[in-house]
C-alpha cells in the first residue's frame, strides 16, 4: 500500500491552525472587510437616495395621498357600519402624520435639513 503524505486526512487535528483561524486568513486572503465596507457604504447611498426619493413623491403628491387616505378611511368605516371610527381616524392620523414624515424626509435624506420653514436646522450662509 502506499501512502499519499499530502492527504489531509493523515494530519491530526493538533497539526492544523484552529478553525477559527483559517476562516480569517481566508477573509484577510479576500480582503473580506474591505468588500463588505464597500458594500455597506453603496447600500447606504442607495437607501438615502431612496428616501429622498420617496420623500420628493409625498411632498409633491401629498394632496393625492391625502385624499387617497381618506377614501380608504370612508370606506372601511362605512364597510363596518361605523362601528371603528375612533380607530379609524387614529390610524388616518398616523398615516398623515406619516406622510408628512416622508416628505420632510427629501433632499438630501434627512428631516430638517431643507431649511424651510418649520425645519430644525437654519438654512446655511454659505
Amino acid at each position: 500500500m502506499t501512502e499519499n503524505p499530502q492527504d489531509p486526512s493523515s494530519d491530526s487535528p493538533s497539526d492544523r491552525p484552529p478553525l477559527a483561524d483559517q476562516i480569517r486568513a481566508k477573509m484577510d486572503e479576500y480582503d473580506v472587510d474591505r468588500h463588505l465596507n464597500e458594500l455597506a457604504t453603496s447600500l447606504e447611498g442607495a437607501v438615502r437616495q431612496g428616501v429622498t426619493m420617496v420623500g420628493e413623491f409625498a411632498h409633491e403628491h401629498k394632496g393625492d395621498l391625502e385624499r387617497l387616505i381618506d377614501k380608504a378611511a370612508g370606506a372601511v368605516d362605512r364597510s363596518t357600519d361605523g362601528k371603528h371610527a375612533d380607530k379609524i381616524q387614529q390610524v388616518r392620523g398616523s398615516l398623515e402624520r406619516g406622510v408628512d414624515k416622508l416628505a420632510d424626509q427629501r433632499h438630501d435624506g434627512t428631516p430638517g435639513a431643507t431649511g424651510e420653514p418649520g425645519s430644525d436646522v437654519p438654512p446655511s450662509n454659505g
